[in-house]
């Protein structure tokens, strides 16, 4: 049995992806059915290096019956793969693998799954993008959807691949911002799953509670009166294992964006999803520092914005905030935080730990249970990484990193720790290691338990963090704030 405390550590020199679809394996490895070889794709070695670093099938390895996932997957199984193609853009118009996972990376992975699954079964791959993002450019952008052209017919194993929001953006002709359409592409529908009094949000304000694409009414309706739920694909929810690949690269509002972030992309409602809470610190609240009528006022129109059914009250609205922003140029607001774009968010990383539960604990009906009702594992893409603006406009980085693991807290706490920084300084990693032992952890043990396998040899986190930092630069409004001790 393997150490659900270990992270595999990867880092591949040249840091770059591989050409050629399919992104065959460099080598004819013992295991590997095919023919066809690309000399020229490390990654391919990489994630194998990984998954043989922790120990999977160590008996097996280099033989042809080496199966990684033998003691996770099982024929017969649904697979969900939950890639980040959070977008099919980088918003500056920058390298797109800066922010989305490249389909070489998920090649080696889907290879060793349909092994383990023998020709039965099914995998699932699907996200639930930002709202006014494309799902086809995206799957076309990151290269799975040629990818998954090619294991058609390959393999008896069922694919599926789509979108899992139940509406997305559309263009409205007065606003000239988003309005909704509908999606629902899930074949087997949608389920809430209700966290409850175990929620991260027990005892806070729900009427406080933001998304800045979304109406506050519909966020109170499922934050409030006891009730913490969040909205579920069942072809998620019915699957027997996830197996994540998030990218490595620096948030806004959560510092990182790697393995718990990552489950952000399924829930399929965005309106129950809390970022921020509305006012200033001392109002309550964490949208910004300093107490501002300004910006208080912008926040009123905005929730006119949002919940007004007509254009022109929508666009009278939205032109009256603008001004009030602007205004900032001639009268500067005490801070320029909005929405909660800083290091004291105290919002987001209570829906990303809420989420993380909600996929380990809710079953196939989405009641939550106290026991695991699927098994998870996590492959992060940090071959090419993003730093700075993050998570949509990051600057990109040759890190070359791959990552390993079994838990979403463990990926966190190294990738972050290679980063350059310190994860007792980010919520969302260090709140997840505050329910060991309680009821429905994350996490189980505390960050002394976290062994680092960084080829032959083995690390706690204090000793990898002055073996390998990567000194990434972290968002403006985290410098400084974020960074380890040097």
């Amino acid at each position: 049995m393997f150490d659900l405390n270990k992270v595999a550590v990867n880092i591949i020199d040249p840091a770059r992806y591989p050409r050629t679809m399919p992104y065959d394996p460099p080598e004819k490895y013992p295991e590997y059915e095919g023919n066809d070889l690309d000399p020229d794709n490390i990654v391919y070695a990489g994630v194998r290096e990984a998954l043989s670093s922790l120990g999977l099938d160590r008996g097996n390895f280099n033989t042809e019956n080496w199966n990684p996932f033998r003691e996770i997957i099982r024929p017969g199984m649904t697979v969900f793969i939950k890639a980040n193609t959070v977008t099919h853009e980088h918003s500056d118009g920058k390298d797109i693998f800066s922010v989305i996972v490249h389909a070489a990376v998920l090649r080696p992975v889907l290879d060793y799954v349909c092994r383990a699954l023998n020709n039965e079964g099914r995998i699932i791959i699907g996200d639930s993008q930002l709202y006014y993002c494309d799902f086809e450019k995206a799957m076309e952008n990151s290269g799975i959807d040629k990818l998954l052209e090619w294991y058609a017919g390959r393999t008896k194993v069922s694919f599926e691949c789509f979108d899992l929001r139940m509406n997305k953006a559309c263009r409205t002709w007065l606003y000239g911002r988003w309005g909704r359409e509908s999606v629902e592409q899930d074949p087997r529908g949608y389920r809430f799953v209700d966290l409850g009094e175990d929620s991260y949000f027990k005892g806070i304000d729900p009427k406080r509670l933001r998304i800045a694409i979304a109406s506050h009414k519909n966020m109170y309706r499922h934050h409030s009166g006891g009730r913490h739920e969040y909205l579920f694909p069942k072809s998620f929810l019915e699957s027997d294992v996830v197996i994540s690949v998030p990218k490595l690269k620096t948030h806004r509002r959560t510092a990182v964006t790697l393995a718990l972030k990552n489950f952000m992309g399924i829930p399929a409602l965005k309106d129950s999803l809390p970022h921020f809470q509305t006012g200033s610190i001392s109002e309550g609240g964490d949208q910004y520092i300093y107490p501002s009528i300004r910006k208080r006022v912008g926040t009123w129109l905005h929730d006119i914005i949002q919940t007004s059914p007509y254009m022109p009250v929508k666009f009278i609205a939205a032109i009256t905030k603008r001004i009030i922003w602007d205004s900032r140029k001639i009268i500067p607001f005490k801070d320029d935080i909005s929405e909660a774009m800083w290091y004291g968010n105290d919002t987001l990383w209570r829906t990303l730990l809420d989420l993380n539960r909600a996929v380990l604990y809710a079953d196939k009906d989405g009641k939550m249970r106290d026991t695991p009702q699927r098994k998870w594992f996590f492959v992060l893409d940090g071959i090419i990484a993003g730093e700075k603006n993050g998570p949509l406009a990051p600057e990109p980085v040759a890190a070359g990193a791959l990552l390993a693991g079994f838990n979403p807290v463990a990926i966190d706490a190294v990738a972050a720790t290679l980063m350059g920084f310190d994860i007792n300084k980010i919520p969302l990693i260090h709140r997840g290691f505050e329910n060991t032992g309680r009821r429905r952890p994350v996490f189980n043990g505390s960050q002394e338990d976290i062994r680092i396998m960084d080829g032959e040899f083995e690390f706690n986190l204090t000793a990898f963090s002055k073996r390998k930092n990567l000194k990434f630069e972290p968002h403006p409004n985290w410098k400084g704030h974020v960074e380890l001790d040097q």
